[in-house]
């Protein structure tokens, strides 16, 4: 079997078992995360002047921070993001409760770009776990530093059930 395909059934399994649907599963990818930012600034960094010659401050100013932010952010509302939402009722339906829920999708593929290539990753992917979501990434293959330590890094800081998948040898994308 294909490993692109064996990877998207592993995922989509993942999904369908419930187990990224707990907001404790949800903040402990979340905390993930931000550990992985954390733990390996230097290394992004490295990569970020590797890649696009940007100093540290133009990295923290333009990456590191706005993903930390959304980070804090989403695992500080997640709760709140996560309650179902009362709605008025009319006078046929007076007597029911009415609500709207919010669920995941299931199975979300975040196609980043390479002009900045953690930002443009990562807060999507911040959105897209605390929706509870399982994810691909696909890395710029430009930024190759980048993408690199988001392929081979991240996914040792996020739950080893495939819930996010990062691939950095994908097949390139069709031309339009």
């Amino acid at each position: 079997m294909d490993p692109v395909e064996d990877t998207l059934r592993r995922l989509r399994e993942a999904f369908s078992s419930g187990r990224t649907r707990p907001a404790e599963f949800r903040a402990a990818q979340l905390q993930g995360l931000g550990r992985f930012l954390q733990d390996n600034r230097q290394l992004l960094l490295d990569a970020l002047a590797q890649d696009l010659h940007k100093s540290a401050f133009e990295a923290d100013m333009s990456e590191f921070i706005l993903c930390q932010n959304e980070v804090d952010l989403a695992l500080r509302s997640l709760h709140t993001w996560m309650k179902d939402e009362p709605v008025t009722t009319n006078l046929l339906t007076k007597l029911d409760s009415a609500f709207i829920r919010k669920e995941p999708f299931g199975l979300v593929l975040i196609i980043a770009p390479w002009n900045y290539p953690l930002n443009l990753t990562l807060v999507p992917l911040v959105g897209a776990i605390a929706a509870g979501n399982c994810v691909v990434l696909k890395p710029s293959e430009i930024s190759k530093g980048t993408e690199k330590v988001l392929a081979e890094v991240l996914p040792r800081y996020l739950d080893q059930g495939a819930p996010v998948w990062a691939r950095s040898s994908w097949p390139p994308l069709p031309s339009t």
